[in-house]
């Protein structure tokens, strides 16, 4: 059966950093929302048809390889609680195992600093490089966490958060 490693979360709370150490350490391939959303950027200058696009691929790789013994990380926000479930009934009809991880970063200043480095050369999906602007946006920075979902927090060390996301994923 195939299995999907999901980190998702706000912009900026780490779930790059963590995919990017756990994909290496466990050997898993990696696919990310801000990978095809920057490629689509060079086309199209409609922000919400690049989201759109970006997860009209992510499903379509699933479903074509849905038959395969695969496992994959996903680096994608799914921030609002709706898409979450339709994602989940998704993959459940596919017959795909998910493992979702929830990234948070509980204090703002950290979060705040990593947007300010944003700003010095955001890409083109960093369309918010302002925290303030960001807090704004989202009004609600927290995002209640699923059933049976793990939660980390980012102002954790690396390590320390892959030991609880490999212990988990066992």
């Amino acid at each position: 059966m195939a299995k999907v490693i999901l980190l998702r979360g706000r912009p900026g709370v780490g779930k790059t950093t963590i995919s990017n150490r756990l994909g290496s350490d466990l050997n898993i391939p990696i696919i990310r929302k801000d990978d095809f959303y920057d490629v689509i950027a060079n086309y199209n200058e409609d922000h919400e048809q690049r989201n759109k696009v970006s997860y009209g691929i992510l499903y379509r790789l699933l479903q074509t390889n849905a038959c395969s013994n695969v496992q994959y990380i996903l680096d994608f926000p799914f921030n609002k609680e709706q898409e979450m479930r339709n994602f989940t009934h998704w993959l459940e009809n596919h017959n795909y195992v998910l493992k979702s991880i929830l990234c948070i970063c509980s204090d703002e200043k950290i979060w705040a600093d990593r947007f300010n480095i944003r700003k010095l050369n955001p890409l083109p999906n960093q369309l918010i490089t302002d925290f303030d602007k960001l807090k704004n946006y989202y009004k609600d920075l927290s995002i209640r966490p699923m059933g049976g979902e793990l939660v980390v927090d980012t102002i954790e060390s690396v390590d320390s958060i892959l030991d609880k996301v490999v212990a988990y994923l066992q």
